[in-house]
């Protein structure tokens, strides 16, 4: 698939069946993550492979970060959203968390770090999509939880960007490539 038609056909898709990317898509995925721009060369790129048991028990880590924010906010937890929290990563065969971690003592501000893993997310999801795979990117509570990045490894400073969900749409599922508007959003500079 040529690049535009990947740019133009990718399409979030809430749920995503078997089967995900094979090990050798599932590294080229990553590897064009990787070939996001970065400023400096600084590497502040982070990517947590979630498939599995490994992605079923993290289901349990997202269900203990949702009690712990309902309690500290002084809200009884409702058990629905716990059950949701624990089985929300099924909704695709495998998931990846795309991180920035704050690698600068200074001379980058960590919102280009930021930029650099936000161009990795959808740099990932163009090589899905170019592959055949559906995707979808998600953020919501956890990604913000500090919990949760000392699950996955992160600091407390570093920034989750997106759960990438990757999985193969489901039968008879069709996307339609787009064709986006650009009124309201393009403007030309003129002083």
């Amino acid at each position: 698939m040529d690049t535009l038609r990947a740019i133009f056909g990718r399409r979030s898709i809430g749920r995503l069946v078997p089967p995900g990317p094979s090990a050798d898509d599932l590294d080229t995925i990553l590897r064009a993550a990787a070939a996001a721009p970065d400023h400096q060369e600084l590497r502040p790129l982070r990517l947590i492979v979630l498939e599995g048991a490994g992605k079923d028990r993290f289901g349990q880590v997202l269900a203990d970060a949702y009690l712990a924010r309902a309690q500290a906010g002084g809200l009884a937890p409702v058990p629905a959203r716990m059950d949701k929290e624990r089985t929300k990563l099924g909704r695709a065969p495998v998931v990846v968390v795309v991180a920035a971690a704050d690698t600068t003592d200074g001379g980058v501000p960590f919102v280009e770090q930021v930029a650099s893993a936000s161009a990795a997310a959808q740099n990932a999801l163009l090589a899905a999509t170019a592959l055949g795979y559906g995707s979808m990117w998600r953020t919501g509570n956890p990604a913000y939880d500090p919990r949760v990045k000392t699950a996955l490894g992160l600091d407390e400073g570093d920034a989750i960007v997106g759960f990438l969900y990757l999985g193969s749409p489901a039968t008879g599922r069709g996307i339609e490539p787009r064709q986006p508007d650009l009124e309201g959003i393009v403007r030309t500079w003129q002083p």
